[in-house]
């Protein structure tokens, strides 16, 4: 499995369960990420930790917004995986190595 796959994996594990998103769960969001620009499948020109923030901030917005609308959860989850993917996937596959740590 990917560390991109892993990512995945657990925002839907989160989304599922409507597991809180708190600062552990934002350190493992951070951890996932890291691994994922590691291996080239998330943007490395990211900021780990602060897209770890957004990215625990947009699931417990997702909490929030799938309590108050009358979206069925799979368009919805649907629709937040689409939002990752499209932020955190890196624009360019001919990126340098990651600059974060340096």
């Amino acid at each position: 499995m990917s560390a991109w796959d892993a990512l995945l994996d657990r925002v839907d594990e989160i989304v599922d369960t409507r597991a809180p998103v708190d600062a552990e769960v934002q350190s493992e969001l951070t951890e996932l990420l890291l691994g994922a620009m590691r291996d080239g499948t998330a943007d490395r020109e990211l900021d780990p930790g602060e897209a770890g923030l957004w990215l625990a901030a947009l699931l417990r917005t997702h909490a929030d917004v799938q309590d108050a609308g009358e979206r069925r959860a799979d368009d919805a989850l649907s629709t937040l995986r689409v939002i990752i993917t499209r932020w955190l996937h890196p624009g360019r596959l001919d990126q340098a190595p990651p600059t974060f740590g340096a």
